[in-house]
């Protein structure tokens, strides 16, 4: 597991394009991603994201504490929707690197929770426990994404659940 083949914030504007669709998972560096890395993955060498967004066409979908500014917009923290371009400007900045998979997607859910706050209890309780019954103010990335792709039967799988289940069942793009 640890010679997994992810790309970075460089390569996300040829590996992406306007006919995706599915979920894009973010390994990120910073502490809270190292914490939600190191608590949801199954032993030392298993390397499972922190973050999951969703790509639809020329838009990205995500939950998020993070609040961004790029070409002269803002773009909110909460479950948010954004211009897949956007996304990329801003990213470049960061060292994380990414692993997507088509997978299907509900297009009524999708657009139905943007503007939902983020799910701070929640992952809270994945950070100071071992889960989360996932009863929250609002949702986080996993939660959203699990809710959009109807992968899982939990209401609040971790980032390395859902990257679990795309690795099994949808294999690399």
């Amino acid at each position: 597991m640890t010679n997994e083949i992810l790309f970075t914030a460089k390569d996300l504007k040829k590996e992406l394009n306007t006919d995706n669709y599915g979920l894009l998972f973010c390994f990120g560096k910073s502490m809270i991603s190292k914490m939600i890395q190191t608590k949801t993955r199954l032993n030392n060498y298993e390397k499972v994201p922190s973050h999951v967004a969703i790509v639809y066409g020329q838009y990205l979908f995500e939950s998020t504490t993070e609040e961004v500014d790029v070409n002269g917009k803002h773009i909110p923290k909460g479950v948010r929707r954004w211009l897949l371009s956007d996304f990329i400007k801003a990213e470049r900045k960061k060292e994380t690197e990414y692993k997507f998979f088509r997978t299907p997607l509900s297009i009524y859910d999708l657009e139905y929770y943007v503007h939902y706050p983020y799910g701070v209890d929640t992952i809270i309780d994945y950070l100071l426990t071992d889960g989360s019954d996932g009863v929250s103010k609002g949702l986080i990335c996993s939660q959203y994404a699990n809710r959009v792709a109807k992968l899982l039967p939990e209401d609040a799988p971790t980032p390395a659940d859902l990257y679990r289940y795309c690795k099994k069942n949808f294999g690399d793009i």
